[in-house]
Order: structure tokens, then sequence, then C-alpha cells
């Protein structure tokens, strides 16, 4: 369709459009990322504010974040009946704009006001997963889902890379640094205020049923954080690694809006992810998450995903009027 110019949001379009942006995962639910309209549309920064987690990652994830925020505002606009055109990182001096989300004239992208129905859905899921595998027609979705965003989806279903996938895993959460574990415990503290992640979000505690720890992140392992439980997880998870072709500020917001892409279209297929990036937050553990398959690319993400057996509730969001900054007609 011909392009008719851009178009102009109201406030109530606005606050659509940073609703879906603020309910993208986050590193650690850090939420690090601030919203400005303009006349032409979105910019999504970084929040000089936020206090990124004290991993060799950090700078990545927070882009990777904003990244999906990014793609939950695509697919708002395009509920709205609105096209739209990402510039990332547009402007070289200012280092805390990740992406501009410009409105234009021409058709949405049905695609997207189809994944819009996820957005509010859609769940970091910690608990384990039932045993059944996703059918190949599916992970095929997904893969898919990540091309068209320019990542690739790395599925991990055979051996040795599976075993090897697990064991940078373990080795990443034995040898954690003990700076990062304590600026975890202290986001998971109750404290004065509301944890990062409640107990509902973290899950039960793994029970340890077989030789090895099982594949799975206890974000609040040591703390007794009340009324989560334990449980047995799946033994054998299904494993995906999402990487880009670089590895660069550029190609990090490129990997959260492929990212949240898959996981909207898993969630309309009933599989749950959660995320084993352990491996990707130690730079001498990182080049073992690509090493059997150097070729795909540079590894951004690792996901664990199957069939749930418990939906979590919504993580806490922080209030709208602290995310989005300023409101411009």
């Amino acid at each position: 369709m011909q392009s008719t110019g851009p178009t102009t949001l109201n406030a109530s379009e606005q606050l659509h459009v940073a609703a879906a942006a603020a309910a993208a995962p986050s590193v650690f639910n850090t939420q690090p990322w601030t919203f400005t309209f303009t006349g032409r549309g979105l910019e999504v920064r970084t929040d000089p504010d936020d206090a990124s987690m004290p991993t060799a990652s950090a700078a990545r994830d927070v882009r990777l974040s904003c990244g999906a925020a990014v793609f939950n505002a695509r697919t708002a606009l395009a509920r709205l009946g609105l096209a739209s055109r990402v510039s990332v990182l547009p402007v070289a001096g200012d280092p805390l704009l990740v992406a501009r989300v410009d409105v234009t004239g021409d058709a949405p992208d049905p695609a997207l006001d189809e994944l819009y129905r996820w957005v509010g859905s859609r769940r970091t899921n910690r608990y384990p997963f039932r045993p059944e595998r996703i059918p190949a027609e599916v992970l095929a979705l997904l893969h898919d889902a990540a091309r068209r965003e320019g990542a690739t989806l790395r599925l991990l279903d055979g051996e040795p890379e599976y075993q090897r996938m697990l064991t940078s895993i373990r080795r990443a959460t034995w040898t954690e640094d003990e700076s990062v574990r304590d600026d975890r415990d202290a986001r998971l503290s109750p404290g004065t205020g509301q944890p990062a992640i409640p107990a509902g979000n973290l899950g039960p505690v793994p029970r340890r049923e077989f030789p090895d720890d099982p594949p799975v992140r206890d974000m609040a392992e040591g703390l007794g954080i009340p009324g989560r439980g334990s449980a047995a997880f799946e033994p054998r998870p299904e494993l995906a690694v999402l990487e880009t072709a670089h590895d660069d500020p550029r190609s990090w917001v490129t990997a959260g809006q492929a990212l949240q892409r898959l996981l909207l279209e898993a969630t309309g297929h009933g599989i749950a992810a959660s995320f084993a990036n352990q491996p990707l937050e130690d730079d001498g553990l990182r080049p073992e998450v690509s090493g059997g398959a150097a070729h795909y690319g540079c590894p951004q993400m690792v996901l664990r995903m199957g069939y749930a057996t418990a939906q979590p509730p919504a993580s806490p969001r922080r209030p709208l009027s602290e995310v989005v900054r300023t409101v411009r007609g």
C-alpha cells in the first residue's frame, strides 16, 4: 500500500503502546528502559538509573531487553492498525537511545497484529516442564520467527553438543562470581520494597533426583524464600541458542526483537520458556556455547522450552509513570 505519511498517536494510543512495550521480558526483571513519544512515534532508551547485574553480559542484556520492548511496541502499533519502521541506534551521540519506532502510513503487518494477542500472557516460566517433546512443525515456526528478525535459533538436539551445553550451564552455575550472587540475593530480598522476582515467579526449588544438578537455574538458591516448595524438573529439557551474525550493540537489539517474536509465537502454541544464560554471563565460558557450531554466529540467549506444568503470575511491572518520561504530541 502507498504510504500516506506519519500518524500522530493520541495519549490513549501512547499508553497502549507503552504498556505493551513494558510487558517485554528483561534481564532479572530489571525493566531497563524508558519510552519517549514524539510526533513520529516512540523512542526507546536505556534507563541510566537502572542497576544492571554485575556480569560480563550486562551491557548486552540491557540492549537485548530493550530490543524485546521494541518488538512489543511494533505489535501494539499493528493492533492499532499502524505500520512502523524501526531505526536501531539512530544517533551516534546519544548512547542511551536504543531505537526509534516511527509510525508510517502503510498497512500494518497482520502477523504482528496476531502476535499482539500473546503479549499479556507470555511468561518466563521457571516451573517444571512436561516430558513430551515440542513437535517439529512448531520448532520450525520458532526458527522462522527468529529468522524473520535477522537471527538464528539453533536447536540443540544432538550429541555431543547437547551434553556440552548442559556441562557449560552447570559449570557456569558452580563458578559464578560471588559479587553476582550477592547482587541477585539483594534484589530478591523483600527488604522495604517488592523483590525483583516474587516467589510465585521464581518457581519451586529444583529437587535433585539424579547424579547431576538439574539443568535449571534456581535464582534464589539458599535464600529460603517461603512459598516456593520443591519439585523434580525434567532431566532433558528442550534447549536452543539464539544467535546473530555479529556481536555488537546493534546485534543485541536485533536479538531482543527476535527473542520476543519467537516467545510470542511460542506462547500462541502453548510453549513455555525460561532462560539458561549462565554461560553467556561469563566471558570465559561464552565461547563454549558456540564452540561446536561457530559458523552459526554469536550466541545471545540460551532458551529452555517445553510444555509447562504450571502458569506463573505476571511479573510485577514498574508504573508507566516511571518509564514514560515525556509524552509529546
